[in-house]
C-alpha cells in the first residue's frame, strides 16, 4: 500500500517534537493524526483505523505502556515505535516486552525515523500473518479489504471493526461489554445496536452452510468467530 493510504498516530506531549514529526512524516506521503495523552491514543486506536503508532512513554495520565498493553489485547499486528527519552536499558525492554515493535530515544534523526517506519511497512507486507484466512473468509489487514469466497465484499468501518476484533480471537468467546468497549468505546454503543451491525455481518459472510457457522452467538454472552476448515 502507497505512503498517502498510511496513517501515522503521534503520541506527544511536547508540542515542538509533535508538530517537527507531524510535519516530517506529512512531507513523506503519510497521513498524521495526533494525540497527547495515553487514553486518548488508545480511543483513537480503537474508532479509526491507525497503521503505526509513534509513542512517547511519558504521557500526563497514564504511563506509556498502557498505551501498548491495552492496544495489544485487541490488535497484535499494529506497528508500535516507542519514541522517548528513556534512555534506560531497563525502559527498553519493557517497553519491548510490553508489546513494543521499536523504541528510539530521543533526540532522534527524522531520516532514523522515517528508516524505522518503512522497515516496519516492509514486515508487514512481507509478514504472511498478515493476510487471515478462515474458511471462505480471507482479510487483508495491509489494504484493510474482506473478500468472501475469493470476492470482495464491501463491510462498513464498524463491520470491519467488528470483524477483524473477532479473529483476532478466533476460537474465543467477546462479550458484548469487550467488543464494544474496543470498537466503539466505553458508552458509544449498546447491544441493541451491536446486534444490527452483526446481523449485517453475517448477512454479507453467510454464503453457505459452512460458512454460516462463521459466528456464533452466545446467547446473554457475546459473540466468537469459530474455526472454519
Amino acid at each position: 500500500m502507497e505512503k498517502e493510504n498510511k496513517t501515522v498516530l503521534i503520541v506527544e506531549t511536547d508540542r515542538v517534537w509533535q508538530t517537527r514529526i507531524r510535519n516530517f512524516l506529512k512531507e513523506k506521503g503519510y497521513k498524521v493524526a495526533s494525540v497527547d495523552s495515553a487514553q486518548a491514543a488508545v480511543d483513537f486506536c480503537i474508532k479509526n483505523v491507525v497503521d503505526l503508532v509513534l509513542l512517547e512513554l511519558n504521557l500526563p495520565d497514564r504511563d506509556g505502556l498502557y498505551v501498548i498493553q491495552t492496544i495489544r489485547t485487541f490488535n497484535n499486528t499494529l506497528p508500535i515505535i516507542v519514541v522517548s527519552s528513556r534512555n534506560l536499558v531497563e525502559a527498553k525492554v519493557l517497553a519491548l516486552d510490553s508489546g513494543a515493535n521499536d523504541y528510539i530515544v530521543k533526540p532522534l534523526h527524522l531520516a532514523e525515523l522515517d528508516a524505522r517506519i518503512r522497515k516496519e511497512f516492509r514486515y508487514l507486507t512481507n509478514d504472511e500473518k498478515h493476510l487471515f484466512i478462515n474458511g471462505n473468509l480471507t482479510i487483508d489487514y495491509d489494504a484493510k479489504t474482506i473478500f468472501i469466497n475469493g470476492v470482495e465484499v464491501h463491510f462498513t468501518n464498524f463491520e470491519y471493526k467488528i470483524i477483524v476484533l473477532l479473529a483476532y480471537n478466533i476460537g474465543k468467546t467477546l462479550t458484548y461489554e469487550y467488543i464494544i468497549d474496543h470498537v466503539w468505546g466505553k458508552g458509544g454503543q449498546d447491544q441493541n445496536g451491536l446486534r444490527v451491525f452483526m446481523a449485517g455481518i453475517r448477512k454479507k459472510t453467510s454464503r453457505d452452510n459452512k460458512s454460516a457457522k462463521l459466528i456464533r452467538t452466545d446467547i446473554g454472552v457475546g459473540y466468537r468467530m469459530n474455526k472454519i476448515k
